[in-house]
């Protein structure tokens, strides 16, 4: 196949009416390949196009559906002490054969995603298979066309929380292959900076190795980054690759109003969800600067002005912008827009454990339709906060 992006871009992508018929948006121009990683029983992807201004994916599913509720297998005492560290061990009882001490415990498989993400990835050898060779073309393409003249689509892996492991695992596996063939190692980092541009959301892994272009968004307050993934408080070091971009900010949701599932679940706070927090973070910072794809986005972010000189330090500016390169972030993003912008895309409906109660609590720190206009409004010009609802509200359909 001569143009394998542009047919995976085109005819192999989720596209709604909206993608249809704009053939663009104001957050992507066509210019990428987008694939979105995620598990089998996730719908994030089409929420997340919406909200994305309808920009296409494609999807490619990691992982396996498990009927039962509890799952064996054999650790070794190091996952073990790890796993029980997290809570995320149910411990059943101890036994004594022939002077050993057997222990058995119980793993939840709503959590088994994240587990695999600490003992093994064994059983995603064919998703891994599959990225590998997503990972093959688009090398291949920049070593034929490193001007890419004829304006194929770049690669971009999208993945949040535990799929985020596979993506890293089959990005290693790819790379020792090519070292394994006498390749130059900062020859083949370079060609997977060129070629590939990964954004993972909430990550909990921290074995990514150096090479493609990362963009880690995540929350200050989610505690499953905090434990496992790469972030920029990690005191145990990064991990997220060689010049990664990173965003972070705080959710809306304090810890005492978090749902009534079990702290040890994935689902156990909702600055871990991808679509009440993660994905609206992103579309924030994309549309306040006017950024169309997300290699765009990290050169951005990674840019570096070198007139830029100040004859004075920015802490005493009147009004302190987070920059990251050229980005512009308003400081007010945390506790005005960030809230408004969820609950005008409607992620609100998307919350873990949205019952009555929990519902009540979560709108005290959620705003009403008047705030949330008056912020997105101010930030963005008169009816943005019809359009946006329009686009994600209206056509979602949780499942």
């Amino acid at each position: 196949m001569n143009r394998p992006f542009i047919f995976l871009r085109d005819s192999l992508s989720y596209q709604s009416d909206g993608s249809e018929k704009k053939r663009g948006g104001m957050m992507y121009d066509g210019s990428e390949a987008v694939v979105w990683c995620s598990l089998p029983s996730d719908q994030n992807f089409k929420f997340c196009s919406s909200v994305m201004d309808d920009m296409p994916f494609a999807q490619l599913y990691l992982g396996v559906d498990y009927d039962d509720d509890y799952l064996e297998v054999e650790l070794d005492v190091e996952s073990i002490n790890k796993l029980a560290s997290l809570n995320l061990l149910c411990h059943e009882h101890e036994s004594n054969e022939d002077g050993r001490t057997q222990c058995q415990y119980k793993i939840r498989t709503d959590d088994l995603n994240a587990i695999q993400t600490i003992v093994s990835e064994e059983a995603l050898k064919d998703e891994q298979q599959t990225l590998i060779k997503l990972i093959d073309v688009a090398v291949e393409l920049v070593r034929r066309d490193p001007l890419n003249k004829s304006n194929e689509p770049h690669l971009v892996l999208l993945a949040h929380s535990a799929s985020c492991s596979v993506v890293a695992s089959a990005i290693s596996s790819w790379k020792e292959q090519q070292l394994q063939n006498q390749q130059s190692p900062q020859r083949v980092e370079d060609l997977l900076h060129q070629a590939l541009t990964v954004v993972t959301f909430g990550n909990i892994c921290r074995s990514v190795c150096d090479g493609p272009a990362y963009i880690h968004i995540s929350m200050y307050d989610d505690p499953w980054t905090n434990a496992l993934g790469a972030h920029l408080g990690n005191e145990e070091g990064i991990g997220g690759g060689q010049n990664a971009v990173y965003f972070h900010a705080y959710s809306p949701y304090d810890e005492d109003l978090q749902t009534t599932a079990s702290t040890c679940s994935l689902k156990s706070h909702n600055a871990h969800n991808l679509n009440s927090c993660l994905i609206q973070y992103l579309c924030l910072i994309m549309r306040i600067n006017g950024i169309q794809s997300f290699r765009a986005l990290y050169d951005s972010a990674r840019f570096v002005d070198p007139t830029a000189i100040l004859d004075i330090n920015p802490k005493h500016f009147a009004v302190n912008y987070i920059n990251h390169g050229e980005l512009v972030i308003p400081p007010r993003i945390d506790d005005e827009l960030l809230p408004a912008m969820i609950y005008a895309t409607g992620g609100d409906q998307w919350l873990w454990d949205n019952d009555d109660e929990s519902h009540t609590d979560i709108d005290e720190v959620l705003p009403d339709e008047i705030e949330a206009r008056s912020h997105l409004e101010e930030s963005f010009g008169y009816s943005v906060f019809e359009e946006i609802q329009e686009t994600c509200c209206q056509r979602v359909v949780k499942s």
